[in-house]
């Protein structure tokens, strides 16, 4: 996906929205102020505009006035609003999972449209001015119906944050993110267009060159990796490049980031640097790990004492076997990246199908394991990754569930509990094509 980091973040900032509204507002101040001034030297305000909609210099004031300080108003109370889901989201269900609401278009539109609302009504007040004895003027009118959209608005707010305060909603909205940033990733152009093993003959031949290590600027995480500029860069030096992190990892200024393979040292390093965007916070910008985490902590903080939620644990394992699923029938990320000769320029590392399967649920596993729902919801939810998988896929899931049932051998289930395990249990082998495997690992 050739997008520019910059751009993507500065789209996901919470201030995009409500400062293109603001903008909007203020040139829609400047047209309906232009269209009023045009109606009153043509004339035509008697002729096309009821005269109910029209307000002299006195009461277009007044109107402007206490539209523009109740829109202030409604904006305070959507703040305070926003600060009280914010402190809920940091209490119940994850910091990570700020993001999510904070980014979300409605949110933003709304502070947007009052911010806008709020802007128009000063700007006009600034600007109305009495030209002759006696002037109507219109823009008044505008101005109460950007109030009634305005109370509109407000109303959608606050159904929108209950809807949002929901951790169901919550949830299911991390799921979608995360499968739209799958498939942005592992089914884009340049991902489809794979080498086989034997064309990267130049990845066995670099082993024997010693590269030229670039470390990290600054410390923080990897945001963005824009591959198809580095495939570009790479191609005009006539070199090789290996990042040595993932997206994602925490990298500091004695990191290695970029290893160089090339003859001759006449190579900028900003120019190789700039493509790789590290900043002090994760972003989901084809972050798929990171949506895993987010999904996987409200998951444990669920299983805390001091929550004690098991049902929001269960909800995040259904969550989580959905995204799982949805990659299982993805195909790989490509390691490699050639340029339009079929030249190696790019080398990434991924993280394997395993790698993910013990994001999601090792660390559910370790504080829920007790919990005998928890633990049929996690072979469940295994099963179904399963029916979705094939090959090596299959074998990454018989090895974590081999590391799940040793992390629960030390529990003590009753038998009903026991019998439904095992039931549970052989069905997911049953999947995997491991049933002569059941006598051996089966709860007893």
């Amino acid at each position: 996906m050739a997008k520019s980091a910059a751009l993507l973040r500065i789209k996901s900032s919470f201030l995009y929205l409500p400062a293109f509204y603001g903008i909007l507002s203020a040139c829609l101040a400047f047209i309906t102020l232009f269209v009023d001034h045009l109606l009153l030297v043509s004339g035509g305000r008697s002729t096309w505009i009821p005269f109910i909609l029209l307000s002299d210099i006195s009461l277009s004031q007044t109107i402007l006035s206490s539209i523009a300080s109740s829109l202030l108003t409604m904006t305070t109370i959507t703040f305070s609003t926003i600060l009280v889901v914010l402190t809920t989201y940091l209490s119940q269900f994850s910091p990570r999972a700020l993001q999510n609401f904070i980014t979300d278009h409605a949110t933003q539109r709304v502070l947007g449209i009052f911010t806008g609302g709020f802007i128009y009504c000063i700007l006009l007040l600034l600007l109305l001015k009495e030209t002759e004895e006696n002037q109507l003027f219109l823009v008044p009118a505008f101005a109460v119906g950007i109030a009634i959209l305005c109370l509109i608005v407000f109303v959608f707010f606050i159904h929108h944050v209950t809807t949002w305060i929901q951790v169901s909603n919550l949830l299911h909205n991390i799921t979608v993110k995360t499968i739209d940033s799958m498939e942005d990733r592992f089914l884009s152009k340049e991902n489809a267009q794979i080498d086989s093993p034997w064309d990267d003959w130049e990845s066995q031949e670099i082993a024997t060159k010693k590269p030229i290590i670039y470390m990290s600027d600054k410390a923080g995480y990897i945001q963005y990796i824009d591959i198809p500029s580095l495939v570009e860069t790479s191609c005009k030096y006539e070199c090789i490049v290996k990042v040595e992190r993932k997206q994602g990892d925490y990298v500091n200024e004695d990191t290695p980031l970029l290893a160089i393979y090339k003859n001759e040292k006449d190579i900028s390093k900003e120019l190789f640097m700039s493509h790789i965007s590290v900043s002090l916070a994760r972003a989901p910008l084809e972050d798929v790990e990171f949506g895993i985490r987010k999904v996987t902590e409200i998951g444990v903080r669920a299983l805390s004492a001091s929550i004690n939620d098991p049902i929001t644990a269960i909800h995040c394992i259904e969550q989580l076997s959905t995204i799982l699923s949805r990659l299982s029938s993805m195909p790989e990320a490509a390691p490699y990246f050639n340029d339009k000769n079929r030249n190696l320029r790019v080398m990434v590392r991924n993280p394997d199908f395993f790698e993910y399967l013990n994001i999601s649920f090792s660390s559910l596993i370790r504080y829920g394991k007790s919990d005998f729902d928890v633990v049929i919801s996690l072979f469940h939810a295994l099963t179904i990754i399963s029916n979705h998988s094939e090959g090596p896929r299959k074998e990454a899931i018989w090895k974590f569930t081999q590391h799940a049932l040793e992390a629960m051998k030390s529990e003590n289930y009753l038998e009903i509990e026991k019998l439904r395990l095992n039931q549970s249990l052989k069905e997911l082998l049953f999947s995997l094509g491991k049933s002569k495997e059941f006598t051996h690992i089966m709860f007893q």
